[in-house]
């Protein structure tokens, strides 16, 4: 006596398929991840950037508003 189990489970292409949309949804949120992260890098280098040139100002300015040097006195020869 044979017995059908067809009725009982899912074909098996059925559970194949799944499994490729599951893997197909997950690679797309990968993907959105990695463009995600890649535009907050450049985001992030432009702002090191703008943050950079104000410190180079910032240094700059700093350096030629400094005092000049104390003139030294002119040498005298030792007398003894």
């Amino acid at each position: 006596m044979k017995t059908d189990f067809s009725i009982a489970r899912p074909p098996r292409q059925t559970r194949s398929g799944s499994a490729v949309v599951i893997m197909l949804v997950l690679l797309a949120i990968m993907v959105e991840l990695a463009a995600a992260n890649t535009a907050t890098l450049n985001r992030l280098r432009e702002r090191v950037k703008i943050v950079e040139q104000r410190q180079t100002r910032r240094l700059a300015a700093f350096s030629t508003n400094a005092l000049p040097a104390a003139p030294s006195a002119p040498r005298q020869p030792n007398a003894k």
